[in-house]
């Protein structure tokens, strides 16, 4: 319970207890059809399965033993190899970048080794987030986990400089695709490194005068510029330590021997050593994989376009790459540090933002959106105090992390020392999800099996959890070791918006227990003072744009309200008074009905506004209300009429899903009128 993700906790019956009084009774209808070979008593889309195949039995199994076939070894998988484990006896495929053997949980597999096999040898991620993308697939199939899929880095064709002049402080920049059939060349040679390193008074690039190291050691390491004065001796703009580039940069290169030679003739700066003639490249800071070089000295563009470089008989492609546009800095007072990140995406807000700090170890993740996560990872100089105050620019595009100095008046020579992914620029499907041990300050019953506890993040964190996304909960579970499933937040009430967490520090977790469950027993004896593990908000969910539509329906079955709460709170909190907002909320028994009283009170407080209606497929003889499964019968004449200005967000389990969507697609709902989450 509590997920917003009711599929996840309806895996967790055995094979032989099912959960479908949980689904099947939910309104909804008879799918798949009685006589479907896929319908083994009850209302979840699976196919029989032999004796001690159930998912308890897998569980067991997996944390047994090492199923990869790789002996426990992660490799870097190539997209031939995986086509090569396509077979039943040999199958491996990809989700969201990572290759697991799959082979032997084709037994296992509820929709049947036959589906499974529709994903084996290719990335099966778009096959997973259709029909279950919120399982949490890393726990269930982790001893299968052969490595990641390998990705290759494009040249771009167009050759050149930056139009801008690069920022002062970059900490990060992006990896661009390289084609396919590209043969990138070997590094040129000590011999030409050599002539480059060399300035034109001779000196290796890399000494410097005894004047200019005094200027180095009284900046921290960095070249004196205007604004360091005596008043403040201290660099207040330090450029962290980086890798270096494969190839010299324009500014680390020798001046041209040629001065004449100083832009070829389609407009790219060249540097003139001697004779070979050398278009400046603009490289990111990674390695490039070395292949062999080709021997051709008179072509300066090859074949395809792409602009190379002529060094004796050896032929580079110019590689262009575009500088990371997001970047950080920082600064101090005698109280203070605050660092700062600048971005180009404006609107970003403290929800963009998580904070964990252990000791000296600072991290500030900051999600951008597309996927794309930045990080400032660090070792403090000096401590802070677990005191933060964030606050962004007018546009939502700078960020401000002011941290609190434990001992005042203390001037700090550098930020610290950079750590793993420090100052880049990821996909968040790369990282690691980080997890932070997190202690239960109360418990409250909702209903005879649901609990509401709140959670109080360690003092050095911060996290703002966007309405409606999940977090994963992870403990302990005797036999089972580590154990993890995911959750939505919900507001503390639906009532007293006041008691929203503003500061970051906890959230609030509602839990159904299920008795055949591996994760919700355990979670059941939590106690305040008890510690479980909460990792940052899966910032992989894209929920659609509702501010800009008139009509919202929710239809939301079980488990699958917990999204409900925050984002109608947050749809109600703004001053849209002509967007109406109508509940469907489908149980089995009124006794299962969560927040009922809430609902009735924020219902009567809105009431030109929201509309709530309770479904029972089981109802007892007093209810008045509406009953039965999720038909067109049932919600066409309270659902909004179709069209532009109208979505439908569906929730719940996987039959229950499957069946408002055929419900909504009978009614005139197009795909892009309504979602599931």
């Amino acid at each position: 319970m509590g997920c917003g993700r009711v599929g996840c906790t309806v895996t967790l019956a055995t094979n032989d207890v099912t959960n479908d009084n949980m689904s099947g009774n939910l309104g909804v209808p008879q799918f798949p059809a009685p006589s479907s070979a896929q319908r083994v008593g009850g209302g979840r889309n699976k196919v029989a399965l032999k004796p001690g195949r159930s998912l308890m039995d897998w569980i067991r199994l997996s944390k047994s033993r090492d199923l990869s076939g790789t002996g426990g070894r992660l490799h870097n998988v190539t997209p031939e190899e995986l086509a090569k484990h396509d077979t039943e006896s040999d199958a491996w495929t990809v989700i969201r970048g990572k290759v697991y053997n799959v082979t032997a949980y084709a037994e296992y597999h509820p929709g049947g080794a036959e589906e499974l096999m529709r994903a084996a040898g290719r990335d099966g991620t778009d096959l997973f987030n259709e029909v279950h993308r919120w399982v949490n697939y890393e726990s269930m199939l982790e001893s299968c986990l052969v490595g990641r899929l390998r990705t290759t880095l494009h040249v771009s064709p167009n050759a050149g400089t930056p139009k801008r002049k690069p920022p002062k402080v970059q900490t990060g920049f992006l990896k661009p695709p390289l084609p396919a059939n590209l043969t990138l060349p070997k590094p040129p040679g000590a011999a030409f490194e050599e002539k480059l390193k060399e300035n034109s008074d001779g000196r290796p690039v890399t000494s410097v005068t005894p004047s200019e190291q005094q200027k180095l050691e009284n900046t921290g390491g960095r070249p004196v510029s205007s604004a360091d004065t005596v008043d403040n001796p201290w660099p207040t703009n330090p450029e962290l330590t980086k890798p270096s580039l494969p190839y010299p940069s324009a500014q680390e290169t020798a001046v041209p021997t040629d001065k004449t030679d100083t832009v070829d003739s389609s407009g790219v700066p060249v540097l003139t050593v001697e004779s070979p003639v050398l278009p400046v490249p603009t490289v990111a800071r990674e390695s490039v994989q070395e292949t062999g070089l080709p021997t051709n000295k008179s072509d300066t563009v090859d074949s395809s376009g792409v602009p190379v470089l002529t060094v004796d008989n050896s032929v580079l492609p110019v590689l262009t790459v575009a500088r990371e546009s997001v970047r950080y800095d920082w600064f101090q007072s005698d109280k203070h540090i605050t660092v700062v990140v600048y971005t180009k995406r404006k609107g970003l807000t403290r929800e963009n933002v998580t904070l964990d700090k252990t000791g000296r170890k600072f991290e500030l993740r900051l999600f951008l959106g597309h996927q794309q996560l930045y990080q400032v990872h660090l070792e403090l100089e000096e401590e802070v105090t677990d005191e933060f105050n964030v606050t962004f620019g007018a546009s939502g595009s700078k960020l401000d992390v002011k941290l609190t100095k434990v001992t005042a008046g203390r001037k700090w020579r550098r930020l610290g020392s950079p750590l793993d992914q420090d100052g880049r620029l990821v996909g968040t499907e790369d990282c690691e999800r980080r997890y932070r041990t997190c202690t239960v300050e109360s418990r409250a019953e909702v209903t005879y099996d649901t609990t509401l506890y709140r959670v109080r993040l360690p003092p050095g964190s911060r996290m703002w959890v966007p309405a409606g996304h999940h977090v994963y909960v992870r403990r302990q579970v005797s036999g089972y070791g580590q154990v993890s499933r995911p959750y939505t937040p919900v507001p503390a009430s639906l009532t007293t918006p006041a008691q929203v967490d503003t500061q970051g520090t906890g959230l609030n977790l509602m839990i159904k227990v299920y008795p055949q469950g591996v994760l919700t027993p355990a979670l059941a004896e939590l106690q305040p003072g008890d510690h479980l593990d909460i990792s940052d908000y899966d910032s992989t969910l894209a929920l659609p744009p509702l501010d800009d539509k008139a009509s919202i329906a929710f239809l939301v079955a079980g488990t699958g309200f917990t999204p409900v709460p925050g984002l109608v709170t947050l749809l109600l909190s703004r001053d849209q008074k002509d967007q109406k907002i109508t509940i469907f909320f489908f149980n089995k028994q009124e006794r299962d009905i969560l927040w009922r009283e809430q609902l009735e009170k924020l219902e009567e407080q809105y009431a030109q506004r929201l509309k709530v209606i309770h479904v029972l497929s089981d109802p007892g003889s007093e209810w008045s209300g509406r009953s039965g499964r999720v038909r067109s019968e049932v919600v066409e004449g309270d659902l909004p009429t179709p069209g532009p200005v109208t979505m439908a967000m569906v929730c719940g389990p996987v039959a229950f899903n499957q069946a408002a969507v055929k419900v909504l697609r009978e009614l005139g709902y197009q795909q892009d009128m309504y979602d599931v989450f």
